[in-house]
This record gives structure tokens, sequence and C-alpha cells, in this order.
């Protein structure tokens, strides 16, 4: 193209604004009042003088230093078609429409900035169909580009209608029954940011007002994504709580990690312990391998369980149906991704203590453990997880997180490393900024304070 030449392309003002959604310098001017065009010729200038006599130094004014950034080359299609996917949100109520949705799930969970087990299909979908709460939902954010117009998943959560210190407001919350132990959404981690704003607009469209997370990541990546998105649609949140677990990020080698995590006295506790109870018996430590190991030993790890307080007490999934049904097929889910490993100490070839960890993308979740309370003076649980150390370090793994209470003290003595959670509000539309500011962590106040002063009227 030659100095001083244009190339024009004729296009009405609508089909304009649809192919780029901000009209700009490149692609002409829009009267943005009247909706109509104020010159109905699209025109691409190669020459920055001819640019300004046909619009006018009135209109468009560039200042000399930035002329260069003005002188524009031949155009290309990415003036007029996006390849940024359009997203859009759904929810979906019905367990068994979720089967179809597994492929794109699974190709989001290879995706997705933060790890959660708790919300891939093997672990959620089985959740939704034995423990689902009758207002349970999918939420899923799709998105499709100009380029690519099949639909794909960017963001999963599920949500859990439910009032919010009785609030006369809708309220949702991102579900996080029992068995789960963190509700952080899945979110493709290249739209990220889209994804996010995307599950706000989408609750605040269906008239939810507040939103809840309860033990959501507080990475400091994550935090601040979700705290830029809420500031950026001048939505408030409130914080409820801070804390952190125990969590491992193994080192070079097993023993120098427990070196560094563990009290001289406490090392060599355990191998008092451990020769102790080879005194009793045969013992041996093993991790399961394969499909037919991990059936059975699902089925002693639930006969584990029942045999000791849970038992008692009818916590225990073999007293609940829909708690044994949800963890079976959980396994079953897991078995062809090789998504689940169990861990057991035998006495004599019976299992004293048992633990299960669930593994997504080269992390380790450390989801339940059980042991034979008649053999409580050994600790075999302790001896179990010390072992598990060592396992995870052959394993390879990037981080384990211990899924335990803040503080549990056994834990905490073994594993060096800490991932910080928070459980926080969001107010959807800038009428909840002032209650969820300042209403919310009054009426927390109060609660706490009822709380502590009838537990000490009862003492």
């Amino acid at each position: 193209m030659t100095d001083g030449a244009s190339r024009r392309f004729v296009a009405d003002a609508a089909m304009t604004q649809r192919r780029c959604p901000a009209p700009c310098w490149r692609c002409g001017l829009v009267n943005q009042q009247a909706g109509k065009p104020l010159v109905r010729e699209v025109v691409l200038w190669d020459d920055l003088a001819s640019l300004r006599r046909m619009v006018g130094s009135h209109l468009f004014s560039i200042p000399p230093e930035t002329a260069m950034v003005a002188t524009l080359p031949s155009p290309s299609s990415a003036c007029f078609e996006t390849n940024s996917p359009q997203f859009s949100g759904r929810i979906i109520d019905d367990p068994a429409a979720l089967e179809s949705f597994v492929p794109a799930w699974r190709d989001l969970v290879a995706r997705c900035a933060w790890r959660n087990p708790c919300y891939e299909p093997e672990f959620l979908i089985p959740l939704l169909k034995y423990r689902g709460d009758e207002s349970a939902g999918l939420l899923v954010i799709e998105g499709a580009s100009a380029m690519d117009t099949n639909r794909h998943l960017y963001g999963v959560m599920p949500l859990v209608t439910k009032s919010f210190y009785h609030l006369p407001v809708r309220s949702v919350h991102a579900w996080r029954p029992d068995e789960a132990f963190d509700s952080t959404p899945l979110l493709d981690r290249e739209h990220a940011d889209d994804a996010l704003s995307t599950i706000f607009t989408t609750l605040s469209g269906r008239g939810v007002r507040l939103l809840a997370f309860d033990t959501v990541s507080a990475d400091a990546a994550f935090d601040g994504l979700i705290r830029r998105a809420a500031a950026r649609q001048d939505r408030a949140i409130f914080t409820r709580d801070r804390f952190s677990r125990a969590a491992m990020q193994p080192g070079d080698d097993a023993e120098t990690y427990l070196r560094q995590s563990m009290s001289k006295n406490r090392r060599k506790k355990a191998k008092r312990l451990l020769k102790k109870l080879q005194s009793v018996g045969s013992v041996a430590l093993e991790h399961s391998s394969g499909a037919n190991d991990v059936h059975q030993w699902a089925h002693e790890f639930v006969d584990l369980e029942a045999s000791g307080w849970k038992g008692r007490q009818g916590t225990a999934m073999a007293c609940q149906s829909e708690s044994l049904a949800f963890f079976l097929e959980l396994v079953d889910r897991c078995v062809p991704h090789d998504a689940i490993r169990f861990g057991r100490l035998t006495l004599d070839g019976v299992p004293i203590a048992m633990l299960v960890d669930l593994h997504s993308g080269g992390q380790v979740s450390g989801y339940k453990t059980t042991y034979d309370e008649r053999f409580g003076e050994y600790s075999p649980g302790f001896l179990l997880e010390l072992q598990n150390v060592h396992w995870l370090h052959e394993l390879g793994c990037s981080l384990c997180d211990s899924c335990t209470d803040p503080n549990n003290e056994l834990i905490n003595g073994l594993y060096a490393q800490r991932l910080p959670f928070q459980s926080i509000v969001i107010g959807l539309d800038s009428a909840m900024n002032w209650p969820v500011t300042s209403l919310l962590p009054l009426m927390q106040t109060t609660a706490r304070l009822t709380k502590s002063c009838v537990r000490k009227i009862r003492r």
C-alpha cells in the first residue's frame, strides 16, 4: 500500500460493534448516544495526515510523539474477529446430566489454576448423587470464540442455597459438605479472571445477593484474583476467618525432611514405638498398587473405621448408607485415573491403621485415616503417617495437603509447611456493600460472644 492511500471497508455500524466490541480509532467512530454510525464507512488509514484531514483534529487529536503508534499496517482479521472466548454461566441441578460433561470437565482439571480434588468429577458427581442437598447444583462457566465455535468449560463450582445469619436476602454458598475439605472453584488458568467474573455476574443476574466460601484458598495469587474481580465490579468482601493447615512439600529425601520437621526426641520415640509393636507380632507397612488392591482395601478401611469410636457413635461410613455409597463410587471412579491410593500398617496380616490419599496432577490430599483403638499405645496411625512421608518422597509429588484440623498436633509436628485458607462472603451488588463490610462483621461478633456466654453459663 502506497503512502497517502487508504484501504476502505464498508460496514454497517451494528456489524462494526458486533465484531469489535469497543469502537475505536482502528475501526471507525460510532455515535454512542444515538447508537448510529457517525460515518458509515469503516476506514483504516495508512497515512496520518490523510486521517487528520478526514476526521478533523477536533475529533481525533494524536500528539506528535505518539504518531508512530497510529501508523497502521495492512489490516488483519484480528481487528474484526476476536479469538477471546465469550463466557456464559448456567446451573445444572440434575446429577445424571453431569455425566455428559465429564470429558470437558477432566480437560478443565488438567488446565485449572488451583487444584481441588473435591470439585473434580470423580469426587463431586457421587457427592451430589448421594449426599446432595435439594438446592445443590453445579455452576458451569462455558465459552466459545469466533475462531472456535465449540463450547469449552472454563469454570466449575457447586452451589447450595442457604441463608446467611438468617438475613432476608438470597444467599448461596460454594458447596462444601463434611466429606469435602476445600471450596476453591476450578478455573482455567489462562482465563481465571474472566471465569471468576462470570461466576459473579451469573449469580447476580439470578438475583443472588451474597456468595459465601467456607475454606477457600488464601494463596496470594487466588486471593488477589478474587479481590481484584470483586473490586472491578464494585463488590465488597467480608473475610470471616483465616487459618492454615499442615502441608508437606517433599525435599531431596524423606530422612532429610524428617530431620528438619521433627525433633530428635520425637524421631527416637517413633523408633521405640515401632520396635515395641514388632515385639507383638509381624509388622508390615504397605501401600496399594492396582485396581484389585484398591477395591479390597477400600472395604478393609470401611470395616476398620466402623470398629472404633465412629462406629459406636454411628458416624462411620458403614453406619450411613449414603456415605458408604459415595465412598465406594468415589473409589471406583478414581481407579482408572490412578487418583487414589491406600496405605496400611498390618500386624500379623491384619490392618491396624489405614489411610486414603487422593492424587491430582502431582499433588496429594490426605483424605481419611483410621486405626484400631486396641493398639492405641503403639500409635499405629502416627507410624503409618511417618511411613507415608517416605512414600510421598518416592512418588515425587509436589505438595501434600494434610486436610486436617489446623490444631492437629500429630500432623503439625510431622509436616513442616502450611497452606493458607479463608472463609469469605462477597456481596453481589453494590447495595450489599454496607451490609457486607459493616453489618456482617457485627453479626458475627455478636454470635461469637453469645456462644461464649452460653458456654460459661452452662459451666
